[in-house]
């Protein structure tokens, strides 16, 4: 995403921004109505024998195909909104505030599930719930957005 948004950057920062509005309000339209877009991913998890494979190269490998979305499998298509956020509006301190988000989200999740003292509950808790649960981010996502524009007028 640095690279881009560096590549980007040479655009004017008004040209940035409303080529943003419009592509990030599509997205959120449809995940605010319970009905997310379904963006390009590779449908697939990282198996977890990646994960023991060395004390570095495995762990690493797994982070990098889940970051980078090689091997993953996304139900909304907020992170892709969060990527063009970032590209086209971002810096350093939204960058890093993303990549904390990013690792706070996909440690709760499977937290939580493990905590909740019956795993299959969970599971089936959660799709009954998973259009709330995408509109809600969906509304933290608009408000963080505003937030980050608000700082750029």
């Amino acid at each position: 995403m640095g690279a881009l948004a560096g590549l980007v950057s040479v655009v004017p920062e008004a040209g940035r921004l409303w080529s943003l509005i419009p592509m990030v309000a599509v997205l959120l339209m449809f995940e605010l109505a319970g009905r997310p877009l379904r963006l390009v991913q590779n449908r697939r998890l990282v198996p977890q024998e990646v994960i023991p494979r060395s004390r570095f190269e495995g762990p690493f490998q797994f982070g990098f195909e889940m970051g980078t979305g090689v091997r993953t499998f996304t139900p909304t298509a907020l992170p892709h909104a969060l990527v063009l956020t970032i590209i086209l509006m971002g810096g350093i301190g939204p960058g890093v505030l993303a990549g904390l988000g990013f690792g706070l989200g996909r440690v709760l999740m499977p937290l939580t599930r493990s905590l909740s003292g019956d795993p299959q509950g969970w599971d089936h808790h959660l799709l009954r719930w998973l259009a709330w649960v995408g509109r809600l981010c969906a509304a933290g996502f608009l408000l963080a957005l505003l937030v980050l524009l608000d700082g750029w007028t």
